[in-house]
């Protein structure tokens, strides 16, 4: 099974990373989905989501009445296909965070998904 975004949805993406315990656990446990963190530039936003759902992606997460919930408005989405998640923002300052948070998960190879969770909120939100 694929564990990585199509060529067409990289083209569209201004960067792109893999995230999640793949990459912040050693050893990585490989019976979880693959995340990937994506920021878009603002005007192509409605086009990646579009290619999201043309190549069978579903909305993700906890949205209420599951409807594509804008990045602008909750600072990310994420989609889902298989085992790979997409989280989508259009958020410079946010992808920087969760990629700082990622860092820090991995530097302290946060093996508890609990902690990794109370490390992303502090470094996301400051909660």
């Amino acid at each position: 099974m694929e564990d990585r975004p199509s060529l067409a949805l990289k083209k569209l993406a201004r960067m792109m990373k893999a995230v999640g315990s793949r990459v912040t656990c050693q050893p990585p446990p490989m019976d979880t989905d693959a995340d990937w963190l994506v920021l878009v530039e603002p005007g192509n936003l409605t086009k990646f989501i579009n290619t999201l759902l043309d190549e069978g992606y579903e909305l993700g997460g906890s949205h209420p009445g599951n409807e594509v919930c804008l990045p602008a408005e909750s600072g990310f989405s994420s989609f889902k296909k298989g085992i790979v998640n997409i989280i989508l923002t259009e958020d410079l300052v946010f992808y920087t965070k969760f990629l700082a948070a990622t860092h820090l998960a991995a530097r302290f190879n946060l093996l508890k998904k609990e902690d990794r969770v109370a490390l992303f909120q502090a470094v996301l939100y400051g909660v």
